[in-house]
């Protein structure tokens, strides 16, 4: 029966082109499909799709249930989905319920592939399938899929990284069969954040060894180092601050977070030896401060501000000062910076693909990095605690910014680094 399951289609040629760095894991049921196994119960996959034209080169969603009904059983999944941006090909909860439901009518046709697989010795023989050969159900409300995006190349809000983790833990605690399928767009920048941050709290690997594991596990060698945006791995590294403490702890650091939102200001941003495209004010440098929208599928714009705004210092360096009555964020706060000049509107587009950078910052956290020591008290990180007014910064090598999209390249250079500072209130 399983050998029925084998076929050709045309699409395969095109999928495996565009999917070539892709280490992808082999079925013995004929589907072509983007899927690699960084545990065995941990699965990262590019998004699948339910309509044409993605369907040509898309993993198909049909195909994906199939797979996973077959080689974890009916009930024993959930796909975590961290797309934020909508787009007309994607799939939503009704195609998964449809297709759940087709394969429920297929129930036993599906039960004999995998009996057959199991005999051939093609997937793992697990304590159920020794004691009863049949698929294992659960109940008939079994959430299939959660979706919990952000946009593409950035990294989530801090307090959104630590639940996603936390709620994969929970589902694969629940039970030794089941798996968990995280997609993002292509399955490395923001699939690549959860399951490197995953493995450093849950199996407690060191960064380092956490993301040469997703590496390995998802890419062909050589092809790409995965997870590379800074941003991304800035908030890699404020996990790996958070876990360092105590589960107790943890969770007190998350709780004064919610309360630390629009407990500080801005109150300064510099661009320290600036170029002389930028210095001379023969160009404009335009800053956006952003933050996400509830939903995380647009940035809202706080405040834009341009470097002819901005007064010249000793030391070789321009800046912007904020008033004291103003500009409190959230946590989790952007900052963009673009080429361009107030002269010509048709100058600034052509300028604003010469030059791109930006960066993410948590500041509750960056607050905490900067003020803990050997000596500080177990309660350190309580937002009474933190003096008020108490003044902070942090620089930002240009080279450290995030560039074009998920490219390491910025264009020219604006400035040599960022100087950010802010107070608490």
């Amino acid at each position: 029966m399983a050998e029925g399951h084998f076929r050709w289609k045309p699409t395969n040629l095109i999928k495996k082109v565009l999917c070539l760095p892709m280490r992808k894991t082999r079925n013995d049921i004929g589907l072509k499909l983007d899927v690699s196994y960084i545990l065995s119960n941990l699965m990262v996959c590019s998004y699948p799709v339910s309509t044409y034209p993605k369907l040509l080169y898309r993993n198909s969603l049909d195909d994906l249930i199939l797979f996973l009904t077959v080689y974890h059983g009916k009930g024993n999944f959930r796909i975590f989905n961290f797309r934020a941006e909508k787009e007309d090909g994607d799939y939503k909860d009704k195609d998964l319920v449809e297709i759940a439901a087709k394969y429920e009518v297929r129930d036993l046709e599906i039960q004999e592939i995998r009996s057959t697989l199991v005999n051939d010795g093609k997937i793992p023989i697990s304590p159920i399938d020794l004691e009863t050969r049949t698929l294992v159900e659960e109940e008939a409300n079994n959430v299939i899929c959660e979706r919990i995006g952000w946009l593409d190349h950035f990294p989530p809000p801090f307090e959104l990284l630590e639940d996603i983790i936390d709620r994969i833990e929970n589902y694969l605690s629940a039970s030794k069969i089941k798996v968990a399928v995280l997609h993002c767009r292509m399955g490395k920048g923001r699939s690549g954040m959860v399951t490197i941050a995953y493995l450093m709290k849950y199996l407690q690997c060191p960064l380092g060894e956490a993301r040469l594991i997703f590496m390995q596990s998802r890419f062909k060698y050589g092809m790409t180092n995965g997870v590379t945006i800074p941003s991304q791995l800035k908030y890699l590294r404020y996990h790996e601050f958070f876990i360092t403490h105590e589960k107790a702890v943890q969770e007190n650091i998350s709780n004064e977070a919610v309360k630390f939102k629009f407990k500080y200001r801005l109150a300064k941003i510099s661009f320290i030896q600036p170029s002389s495209l930028v210095s001379s004010k023969s160009a404009i440098v335009t800053t956006n401060i952003q933050h996400y929208s509830d939903d995380r599928n647009i940035l809202i714009t706080r405040k834009t501000l341009y470097s002819d705004m901005m007064a010249h210092e000793n030391g070789d360096s321009m800046a912007f000062t904020f008033d004291n009555d103003h500009l409190t964020l959230e946590n989790d706060l952007r900052i963009e910076f673009t080429l361009g000049t107030k002269k010509s509107k048709a100058a600034n587009g052509i300028m604003s693909w010469a030059s791109y950078a930006s960066c993410w910052l948590n500041i509750y956290l960056e607050t905490l990095m900067q003020i803990i020591k050997d000596d500080s008290p177990s309660d350190y990180f309580l937002v009474d605690k933190l003096k008020k007014n108490g003044k902070f910064f942090t620089i930002i090598n240009w080279q450290d910014l995030d560039g074009f999209g998920e490219l390491s390249t910025h264009g020219l250079k604006l400035f040599q680094a960022l100087r950010l500072e802010w107070e608490t209130t």
